[in-house]
């Protein structure tokens, strides 16, 4: 195993880098070979993930929120009541 030092950190975030632009490259080589009709389907549905992906996080935040501030409650009620 060789040691980490910075340039082989570099090297490996180039190497993720290239990585990602040749799947990029690629994704944009498919999208623009899609007739129009599956273009705008694709388009609906990225739209739809772009808006429901962060409601349903902030519906858990909520959510999540909300069983904290009850079970605080609970256990509050709980030890006033064995003292």
């Amino acid at each position: 195993m060789k040691p980490a030092n910075f340039s082989t950190l570099l090297d490996d975030l180039r190497d993720a880098c290239l990585m990602l632009l040749a799947a990029f490259a690629r994704a944009a080589k498919q999208i623009a070979a899609l007739p129009w009709p599956a273009l705008l389907f694709c388009a609906f549905l990225f739209a739809f993930a772009l808006t429901l992906v962060p409601l349903a996080l902030f519906v858990f935040v909520v959510l999540l929120a909300i069983k904290l501030v009850v079970t605080a409650i609970v256990v509050d009620k709980q030890r006033r009541r064995r003292n």
